[in-house]
């Protein structure tokens, strides 16, 4: 049995054909047209049905002729062409192009060669901004290796500059220290007073030296911080000593858990409740207690850590800004506007919080969150 092909194949093949957008056509070894599909019509504004017969020299024109004929005569040759090619066509419009010429041969003999040409203009666009996208963000990463390299440098400078003004300031208030506890007998006391008070000056620019250096160090800062499991009472032993002799009688411990050691950066918890410390001494009535109360939470696991002053309170307006960078509170005596936002960053590094729980004419509490996940921050 003889098999027929369908009627309609011929009609199928031709809408196919027509319908696929790359260019499709056969140009015998005369280089005339012998078919050409529909997208001809798009690309080069010709009526396919008219190419029949026409050169290709004519269709491409001169300019583009002479590109393509190297490829034109090596398929004539029974060489494959693959190629990229910008094309030319109605209205000025350029398309980047794949051509493929397949050599048709019969017997030996090269009769011809097939045209497939695949638009690439949509890639090419793709590619090329992807290779500006790469571009940019080797400038931005480049940009912020320069920034943070300045960060390093400059924070490298504060601690060079710091060390160099501490050093003979720690020298001077050893010395104080020594001519205090030699000036201690009734008659010296005047002179015992302002040895004491020079004390707390000296102290009162370290400690702006400390917050000013953390403040640069924290800003600076690339990575997680590191936190090792730390004793809680010699934690306090030391922050407390950081505080002027003269005061650190006035802070009174209280402990409401078992818990012995904590994970935190010491360093960094250290400035923390420092800063607490003298703020609740400079804000509370001189000679009065400030407490540092120790307890503990189950949900979430944490340390709560409160410093409890007998001040006026804090102001209303002052309060959602409490901890903002330079929000000073008012009187001779207000600091610099950093420690409460050096507590802050301390304790978000830590995955923490400070928070208002108390606040009156009786006096203000601030409490140190010290989460203890197993996640940690």
């Amino acid at each position: 049995m003889t098999h027929r092909p369908n009627p309609d194949t011929q009609y199928y093949v031709r809408l196919l054909v027509d319908r696929v957008p790359s260019m499709l056509a056969y140009w015998d070894s005369d280089l005339l047209c012998r078919f050409a599909n529909k997208a001809y019509e798009r690309w080069f504004g010709v009526d396919p049905e008219r190419l029949i017969g026409t050169s290709i020299r004519d269709l491409l024109g001169p300019e583009l002729f002479a590109k393509n004929e190297p490829h034109i005569r090596a398929a004539l040759a029974g060489e494959r062409q693959v190629f990229e090619r910008i094309v030319p066509g109605p209205g000025g419009v350029q398309r980047n192009s794949l051509a493929e010429y397949i050599p048709h041969v019969v017997d030996g003999t090269v009769r011809g060669f097939l045209v497939q040409v695949t638009e690439l203009t949509e890639l090419r666009q793709t590619q090329e901004a992807l290779r500006r996208e790469q571009e940019y963000r080797a400038e931005l990463q480049a940009q912020a290796a320069e920034v943070s390299a300045l960060l390093r440098e400059r924070t490298e400078m504060l601690y060079v500059l710091a060390h160099e003004v501490r050093q003979p300031l720690n020298n001077a208030s050893a010395a104080l220290q020594s001519a205090h506890a030699a000036l201690r007998g009734p008659g010296d006391a005047l002179v015992s007073d302002e040895v004491v008070h020079a004390q707390a000056v000296l102290g009162e620019v370290l400690g702006n030296i400390d917050n000013t250096i953390a403040v640069a160090s924290l800003l600076a800062r690339p990575n997680p911080i590191h936190q090792e499991d730390t004793d809680i009472d010699t934690w306090l032993r030391i922050v407390i000593a950081d505080l002027p002799e003269c005061q650190q009688g006035r802070i009174q411990r209280v402990r409401e858990t078992s818990i012995r050691t904590v994970l935190m950066d010491m360093s960094l918890l250290r400035l923390a409740l420092r800063n607490l410390l003298s703020n609740a001494l400079r804000c509370s009535p001189p000679g009065s207690p400030v407490v540092v109360r120790i307890a503990d939470s189950d949900n979430p696991p944490a340390l709560l850590i409160d410093v409890e002053d007998t001040g006026p309170g804090i102001p209303a307006d002052l309060l959602p800004r409490l901890f903002t960078r330079g929000v000073r509170g008012a009187g001779q005596d207000a600091g610099h506007g950093v420690g409460l936002y050096i507590v802050r960053q301390v304790m978000q590094l830590h995955g923490g919080s400070v928070d208002v729980v108390r606040n009156g004419p009786g006096g203000v509490t601030l409490r140190l969150t010290l989460c203890q996940t197993d996640g940690g921050p």
